[in-house]
């Protein structure tokens, strides 16, 4: 709860910002701290009482209110000032402008905001392995295949990745935005 009524309070005063980047990105910092905070509850709530427990519902429950009301605030600035890059809300702010839209709950949101991404990526301003991310993630929603090889998924209990298009240019691909080889 007291993270749903931080975020809140970011929305309220978001009004008065005024273009000070420095508030923008204090509030941002702010945001990933709660939502690291809700999310390293994960593994030790699934290891204790599993997923499909009602103690991992509840925390489900709490991380997409969080989310929402995050993602509320970001496209607020994103909408009133484009996509604000490391040179002017510093590398946490910037990563938290990718992550929220990133865990948006739709695929329409990510479409909406990924070409303001990709200009900030392609100036140097956003990171270009979260453009990549940002745009597998958009590809597996609609059902086709991953370019970065970024997105994955529980197959037997092991991590495997989405289906990848030209799987042997694989590691040139993201080599060239900053992403580690794939085995």
């Amino acid at each position: 709860m007291k993270n749903l009524l931080f975020v809140f309070g970011l929305l309220c005063t978001l009004p008065s910002f005024s273009q000070d980047f420095e508030a923008i990105e204090r509030q941002l910092e702010e945001i990933n701290h709660q939502s690291l905070r809700l999310r390293s509850k994960v593994m030790p709530i699934i290891k204790e009482y599993g997923f499909d427990s009602p103690q991992m519902d509840s925390l489900n429950s709490k991380i997409s209110e969080f989310d929402a009301l995050s993602l509320d605030f970001v496209i607020s600035i994103i909408d009133q000032y484009g996509w604000l890059g490391k040179k002017k809300i510093g590398n946490t702010g910037n990563q938290t402008l990718f992550l929220v839209i990133q865990h948006a709950p739709d695929n329409a949101t990510r479409k909406k905001y990924f070409p303001l991404l990709e200009q900030s990526a392609e100036e140097g301003s956003s990171q270009r392995s979260d453009m990549a991310t940002m745009k597998d993630r958009i590809l597996v929603q609609d059902g086709q295949l991953q370019i970065y090889g970024t997105q994955s998924r529980m197959v037997d209990g092991k991590l495997e990745p989405f289906p990848i298009q030209d799987p042997d240019g694989i590691n040139k691909r993201r080599k060239k935005v900053g992403l580690s080889k794939m085995k």
